[in-house]
C-alpha cells in the first residue's frame, strides 16, 4: 500500500464519522516524519507494515476515540514552531497566532525597539510568551501559569526552542512582583455551560472554562492589573466573539484613564482586546 493509497482509506473513514480530513493528513505525514514537500514527492512510496499498523492505531484513536492528533503526534505547530503538547495544556489554536503578530506589531509601534518586560499571564504551552521571546529579542518575557502541570510542558518547549523566558507558577498575579511593559494573556473563555465537541472535552477544563459567562478571568484580572504595569504599558487579550462588550465594560470600570482598541480575527470575528496606558495606543 502506498501513502497515497493510506491517506485515500483514512480520509473516507474521517468523513463517515465526521472527523477532519486536514488531521488525518497531518497524523500521516508527521508519523512520516516528512515536511509536507517531502510527503507530497513521496506519495507513491511503499509503507511498511510497521507504519502502517502504528498509523491505523493512532487514526482510530482519532476518530473513534475522539483523541486530538495534536496529542498523537506530541505537538502542535504555532507561528512555525513545533510546542510539545499534552493533555495538561490547551492545543494553541491558529487564532492565537493572530494575537502574537498584533502584539508584535504594537510593540514596533509604540515601544521602538527598546528593551520592554512581558508578562504572558496564564501560559499553557508556553505558545505566546516564548513565540514572542523568539521573535523580539528586545522582549523580556516572563511565563506564568497556575498549572505545575502546564509549567512542565512550557519548559520543555523553553528548553527545545532554546527560548530565553523565565518561568513563574502563579495564580494569576499572586506570585507575580514587578511591573511589566506589555501582559498579554489568553485566559479561558468558554462558558461552564456551552456543549462541547468530545475532541475538545480532552483538553484540560482549567483551560476552557471561565464561568457562566466565560469572562470571570478577565474581570479578576482588568481589577487586580494596575500595580503590575509601567506608566507606558499594553495589555492585550485574546477572547470569545461574543465578549467583546464585557470585557470593554471591564477595562471602562477597572482602568478609566485607559485607552481601548478591540481587533477581528481573520474571520472576522470580534476576537482581540487591546488596552494601553500612556501613550501607549494614543
Amino acid at each position: 500500500m502506498t501513502y497515497e493509497q493510506l491517506l485515500r482509506d483514512a480520509s473516507k473513514k474521517a468523513l463517515e464519522k465526521d472527523k477532519e480530513i486536514e488531521a488525518v493528513k497531518l497524523l500521516l505525514m508527521e508519523l512520516s516524519h516528512q515536511d509536507p514537500h517531502e510527503f507530497y514527492l513521496n506519495l507513491k512510496n511503499e509503507v511498511d507494515e510497521t507504519f502502517k499498523i502504528d498509523f491505523i492505531n493512532k487514526l482510530n484513536q482519532y476518530i473513534l476515540q475522539d483523541i486530538p492528533v495534536q496529542h498523537l503526534i506530541g505537538h502542535a505547530y504555532f507561528y512555525g514552531h513545533a510546542f510539545d503538547v499534552s493533555k495538561d495544556v490547551l492545543i494553541p489554536r491558529s487564532e492565537t497566532e493572530r494575537l502574537v503578530e498584533e502584539v508584535l506589531y504594537l510593540y514596533d509601534t509604540y515601544f521602538d525597539q527598546k528593551e520592554v518586560l512581558v508578562l504572558d499571564l496564564g501560559t499553557g504551552s508556553g505558545c505566546i510568551g516564548i513565540t514572542l521571546a523568539l521573535e523580539e529579542s528586545h522582549m523580556k518575557v516572563s511565563i506564568s501559569d497556575i498549572s505545575l502541570d502546564a509549567l512542565k510542558i512550557a519548559s520543555k518547549n523553553k528548553d527545545k526552542l532554546k527560548a530565553d523566558v523565565s518561568i513563574i507558577h502563579s495564580d494569576l498575579f499572586k506570585n507575580i512582583n514587578q511591573k511589566f511593559d506589555i501582559i498579554v494573556s489568553n485566559p479561558p473563555y468558554i462558558p461552564d455551560e456551552e456543549a462541547l465537541e468530545n475532541i475538545v472535552k480532552k483538553e484540560p477544563d482549567v483551560a476552557l472554562f471561565g464561568g457562566q459567562l466565560g469572562v470571570d478571568f478577565y474581570e479578576k484580572i482588568l481589577k487586580d492589573i494596575k500595580p503590575f504595569l509601567k506608566e507606558n504599558s499594553l495589555i492585550a487579550f485574546e477572547h470569545g466573539y461574543m465578549q467583546k462588550d464585557v470585557i470593554r465594560g471591564f477595562a471602562q470600570k477597572h482602568l478609566k484613564e485607559a485607552t481601548i482598541v478591540q481587533k477581528k480575527d481573520l474571520q472576522q470575528k470580534d476576537r482581540f482586546t487591546f488596552i494601553g496606558f500612556g501613550d501607549v495606543l494614543k
